[in-house]
């Protein structure tokens, strides 16, 4: 059993990428599993296996504790932290290859809180990996791209299991923009450049070459892999790339 934990800022399309990850693993004759973990959503384009709504929800929690949106997730997330064995149970009792688990869409109240490693530790598997989400229309300047590949190394930090970065939505770029997405994260030095040459105030590209050169220095965050949830472009490279951690891997590479 593989446990892959879908991860990203509020917006960048988890939800979407579970339903159509799903539905290409089950097309490819895989057994899949479907954990909705947000307490909080009002809609999934899937049917979950496992809903934690039914365990705990947000909103009857912000009506019984007088809490706000924020606060009710919390609330929520912490409840399901005291659960985890039971919900990993019946996730085990379904016994399907792939479980994919969508997380809350609030990312920054799940993964940069004690509680939200806590429970991703306690619902993983003997494999596990976390696919990090990236909006390609908030990574498409020199800047955005910076803050949200650090923003991926936060959460890859925060976790400590083997990730894998995919930029989403690529559907709604051209293919040169995708292109040049991609070469940032090949060569640093491009990155630099238009980092140099962007119209962001010198505060701004001061600071943003910066953080590039601690994205440099670390050097082991590898290339975002190309997708899109919405037609389905690049699942298969996805799936390549985490079926190699499952069979024992943990650094990844694709091919286009």
């Amino acid at each position: 059993m593989f446990t892959v934990f879908i991860v990203g800022t509020a917006g960048s399309g988890k939800t979407t990428l579970v339903s159509s990850f799903a539905d290409w693993l089950e097309d490819n004759q895989y057994d899949v599993a479907i954990v909705n973990l947000d307490p909080a959503v009002e809609y999934v384009p899937y049917i979950p296996d496992i809903d934690i709504r039914d365990v705990v929800s947000a909103r009857e929690l912000m009506r019984k504790y007088k809490l706000g949106p924020n606060g009710s997730i919390i609330a929520a997330i912490d409840m399901l932290a005291v659960r985890a064995q039971e919900i990993k149970s019946q996730i085990m009792d379904i016994g399907a290859n792939y479980v994919l688990i969508d997380t809350p869409g609030q990312m920054e109240l799940f993964a940069f809180r004690s509680v939200g490693s806590v429970l991703i530790n306690r619902l993983s598997m003997d494999r596990s990996a976390v696919v990090f989400v990236i909006d390609a229309t908030q990574a498409q300047t020199p800047s955005g791209y910076v803050s949200s590949m650090l923003l991926a190394l936060s959460t890859q930090f925060r976790f400590n299991m083997p990730q894998v970065n995919v930029l989403n939505k690529v559907d709604l770029l051209d293919r040169s923009v995708v292109d040049q997405i991609l070469e940032w994260g090949e060569e640093t030095d491009l990155l630099r450049e238009a980092l140099m040459s962007s119209q962001a105030n010198k505060l701004e590209a001061d600071l943003s070459v910066r953080l590039s050169d601690v994205l440099t220095a670390i050097g082991t965050i590898p290339r975002p892999i190309p997708i899109s949830a919405k037609t389905g472009e690049g699942l298969d490279a996805l799936y390549r790339v985490l079926h190699n951690i499952y069979v024992g891997g943990s650094d990844y590479d694709y091919l286009e």
